[in-house]
């Protein structure tokens, strides 16, 4: 009995101190399944604060019975009532354990199971083309993670998981089984059949999605919708899942597919963030200062990078220097008209 008792006290402290081992969640399993077996109906929890409040109360009652018995008799009673009552209030702490954080330990378990991943798409510096079972196409750019997880690709369902990059979608239509694809922070896409491309590095401040083909629907973290028709596009923030929609050229800004580096109205946190893949150099420059820049141009990795730096120069009013691997851009004060 002190042996049990030690360990449920233990157990009891770690659980107040939100400190559980993987094997005292293990060891709480047992107790449950051990548990559930012996009982035919579960407590509901008024049912149990009911049944502590009688243990208090008879604790209490037989604390204050008359001083009668001889001293050894008395401290029998007192262990026998102390053990009685702490093995009830235990059992009943048990039994709220596990109809509340039980729950949450088993859920937790059962999502980490849900997303086990069952194949996984990766890319260094190459693009990579992929074919799903059900002949829908993926491209995959530099630096991007698909991954199809456990029971969640089969002939009733069709889900896979963006976790990083940026990827083109041709999906084989399916009125029975929509296609969804999560990104980063909540965002899904749900479609049919359709083409669409999903921008989400989470080095870029926002997610963009645009559409090429067909109709694109779009939740965000707070259930929010958004539908794309071609040539449309809405930008996530990462911040707060607001949407930002817009008209687009889809076609070239899928272009990536063909070695294009294509920029729509991008910032220069995006420029430096593709000299950084394409050419490997680090872009130096005051955010500030360039804050208003939106730049609309494409370059190919073939182009020698001074070539580059000089027209993205051009284009944001800006000299620079390189030193090794870094490259200074300094913006040029904006010359006034003369009269």
């Amino acid at each position: 009995m002190r042996k049990d008792s030690t360990l449920i006290k233990g157990l009891l402290r770690k659980i107040d101190e939100g400190n559980l081992t993987e094997k005292d969640e293990n060891l709480i399993k047992l107790l449950k399944l051990s548990h559930d077996k012996d009982q035919t109906k579960r407590l509901t929890r008024r049912q149990l604060e009911r049944a502590v409040s009688r243990n208090r109360q008879a604790i209490f009652q037989k604390s204050e019975e008359p001083k009668m018995h001889h001293r050894k008799k008395r401290i029998h009673h007192t262990l026998v009532y102390g053990v009685a009552a702490s093995v009830a209030i235990l059992v009943l702490f048990f039994s709220i354990y596990f109809s509340t954080d039980l729950a949450r330990i088993n859920s937790s378990v059962e999502n980490e199971s849900e997303q086990a991943t069952e194949n996984l798409y990766t890319t260094g510096d190459k693009i990579k083309r992929i074919t799903l079972a059900d002949g829908s196409t993926i491209f995959l750019n530099k630096e991007s993670t698909i991954s199809l997880r456990k029971g969640k690709f089969n002939a009733f369902i069709r889900e896979v998981w963006l976790d990083e990059g940026e990827a083109f979608f041709i999906i084989t239509k399916d009125a029975n089984r929509p296609f969804i694809v999560h990104s980063p922070n909540g965002v899904s896409t749900h479609v049919l059949g359709t083409s669409f491309n999903i921008k989400s590095y989470n080095k870029l401040p926002d997610q963009v999605i645009s559409v090429n083909t067909g109709k694109v629907q779009v939740f965000n973290e707070h259930q929010q919708e958004i539908i794309l028709e071609p040539n449309y596009k809405v930008s996530i923030s990462s911040q707060d899942g607001s949407f930002t929609s817009g008209k687009t050229d889809a076609l070239s800004v899928a272009e990536w597919r063909t070695g294009k580096i294509v920029f729509e109205n991008a910032s220069l946190g995006e420029i430096s963030f593709r000299l950084k893949q394409y050419f490997d150099v680090e872009l130096i420059y005051d955010e500030m200062k360039f804050s208003q820049d939106l730049i609309y141009t494409h370059f190919t990795p073939e182009m020698p990078l001074e070539e580059v730096l000089t027209i993205l120069g051009r284009l944001v009013n800006a000299t620079f220097h390189k030193e090794g691997k870094k490259v200074y851009l300094h913006k040029q004060p904006v010359h006034q008209k003369r009269e």
